[in-house]
């Protein structure tokens, strides 16, 4: 054996040993899927898993390797075969996105180029922040605002509220903490809001009792003349009223907020306004139905969900921020590995600084 063929033995790599194997299980696989997504009406919505499926899942990690087939075979009969089922015409739990399969091929693409989304100057970035602005022009954003694309909608508006937080805090939160708040801040919502805005009013160490959940009208509608109340009772009793969350689209009934009305309130109150429109936001491309979102144009942060009515596959979540230079400041952080330079792979917009993710 001489030299070369020394060192392509010796030589470590995450190829195939098989080109042509992995080429033709790879047909397979795509030949599996249309199939799978063509024949969907022809199946249950969903099924229960039988006993020796479900004790699949609890096998002991693996001590060896095993042929990419016979993987791609258990994960055919285990998993494919008992979905959630919301890619379903007739999956009616919850609200739900279905995905579609030009989404699956991008989802593919993306997992073969394998790009670092943090930043940098690259394709993927730049298509990452296309993507952004293209969400701020269907919402009637300004082309000078910010946003991040995320895991969902969760994330989402954790990210708005995490700027509405430290632009009404009165201190730097991020370096004094949220002990040196002076007064408590105060969030308002709709006793129908998504119970995510709770576990981000706890993550950002503000606790439950700092939003204020409000009556709602007899469409499930927010209560405008409540919340007026609530705010007004908040700042007798030594509260800082500091965020409306306005939800466009509730989970229990998709009832729509009078997004005018709080855009109005807010600029009175000066009140940071938040669009939770994770369900509902995307409406304002639909030109016979835009009105019920009217007013979301006017919020300094709106959630909203590419996964849901743009069938995009999970997770897709897209926080937007009117106020480009709050929302940096809100998470932007320099080390010395991630500084931008004139030129070259880190000369890019650096995406890390407007999120979490």
């Amino acid at each position: 054996m001489d030299t070369l063929q020394e060192a392509a033995v010796m030589d470590e790599t995450l190829d195939p040993p098989d080109w042509a194997e992995m080429q033709a299980l790879s047909h397979r696989i795509v030949e599996d899927a249309v199939a799978y997504l063509k024949d969907v009406r022809d199946r249950p919505v969903w099924r229960q898993m039988p006993v020796e499926v479900r004790a699949f899942f609890s096998e002991p990690l693996p001590r060896s390797p095993a042929p990419i087939a016979e993987v791609y075979g258990d994960v055919a009969r285990n998993v494919m075969a008992y979905p959630m089922g919301n890619i379903h015409p007739r999956f009616w739990s919850w609200y739900m996105g279905s995905s579609n399969f030009t989404g699956a091929l991008g989802d593919f693409l993306a997992a073969i180029q394998g790009s670092n989304l943090g930043g940098g100057n690259h394709a993927a970035g730049l298509m990452d922040s296309q993507v952004v602005d293209w969400c701020k022009e269907m919402v009637g954003f300004p082309a000078s605002a910010s946003g991040t694309l995320v895991s969902g909608g969760s994330m989402a508006n954790l990210i708005g509220l995490t700027v509405a937080r430290n632009a009404k805090a009165g201190v730097d939160v991020r370096e004094r903490g949220v002990g040196a708040i002076p007064k408590p801040l105060r969030f308002y919502a709709s006793d129908q809001v998504h119970s995510c805005h709770r576990k981000a009013m706890e993550v950002l160490g503000l606790g439950n009792r700092a939003l204020r959940r409000v009556s709602t009208d007899a469409d499930l509608r927010i209560d405008v003349d409540a919340l007026k109340t609530a705010i007004a009772e908040d700042r007798a009793a030594g509260f800082k009223p500091a965020c409306i969350i306005g939800t466009a689209g509730t989970v229990n009934t998709g009832a729509i907020d009078d997004l005018r009305a709080l855009a109005v309130l807010a600029a009175e109150e000066d009140l940071w306004f938040h669009v939770d429109g994770c369900i509902g936001a995307l409406i304002a491309i639909a030109p016979e139905n835009r009105s019920l979102v009217a007013g979301i144009e006017r919020a300094h942060s709106v959630a909203l969900d590419p996964h849901k009515w743009l069938h995009a596959p999970f997770e897709a979540g897209c926080a937007l921020v009117r106020d480009a230079v709050a929302h940096r400041n809100a998470f932007a952080v320099t080390p010395e590995y991630l500084e931008s330079t004139p030129r070259g792979l880190a000369s890019g917009q650096w995406l890390h600084d407007y999120g979490l993710q």
